[in-house]
């Protein structure tokens, strides 16, 4: 992965900022931590939440997308993200979204974006893969897709490590009273982050594929 990736650099130094980065993370209203998608890439352990079990927890799911220092979403996904839930994320957040960035010709996508997502198996229904084929071409990275993306490498999204642990900082500095309240901090935290910050996680995706 990392080698057809530093080989498409070589060929368009440009390719990571246009590259479309997203990813699903679970926020909790009692602050729970998923130890599983949210990783803290840092010589010392935070500590900065305190985890609550409860037998039925309140939560929600959330979809975000970057590229090029800007933030797509949030999109919040009630219960689990299955592959009709992500289709339509697709169809109606993040192709138009797309498009706004980079408008190509007759409305289309430019035609030398990237779509990197991970191996999540909503990603891969049928459906899923063949819009994703319609969409982007030969330029989608996952499961089935032209390039695969490696399983168990969270350190290649910019969204693991750096914005969801970033942003659960934030959202849980106060605890939110509901789920309401906890959507509301979500989205303004996320126009609070500075799109320096979000190029500087392509920089280093970028270090990443080279060490």
């Amino acid at each position: 992965f990392a080698e057809i990736l530093n080989d498409m650099l070589d060929q368009n130094p440009n390719i990571v900022n246009k590259s479309v980065f997203s990813d699903e993370a679970t926020f909790c209203l009692k602050g729970n931590v998923n130890n599983h998608n949210c990783h803290y890439w840092a010589k010392d352990n935070p500590h900065w939440i305190i985890q609550y079990h409860t037998q039925h927890p309140q939560k929600i799911n959330v979809w975000v997308g970057t590229s090029n220092g800007r933030l797509i979403g949030p999109v919040c996904i009630d219960g689990n993200l299955n592959d009709e839930m992500y289709l339509n994320v697709l169809q109606n957040e993040i192709i138009p979204a797309c498009g706004i960035l980079f408008p190509g010709e007759g409305g289309e996508i430019q035609n030398d974006i990237l779509f990197p997502q991970d191996g999540v198996p909503g990603h891969y229904g049928r459906e899923v893969v063949n819009y994703l084929n319609h969409e982007f071409p030969g330029r989608w990275i996952g499961i089935r897709g032209s390039i695969e993306w490696p399983p168990r490498s969270p350190d290649q999204n910019p969204l693991d490590f750096f914005l969801w642990g970033y942003l659960k900082w934030r959202v849980y500095k106060d605890r939110p009273k509901d789920l309401e309240e906890l959507k509301r901090r979500i989205r303004q935290e996320m126009q609070l982050i500075c799109p320096t910050a979000l190029l500087e996680t392509l920089n280093n995706f970028k270090h990443r594929l080279m060490h």
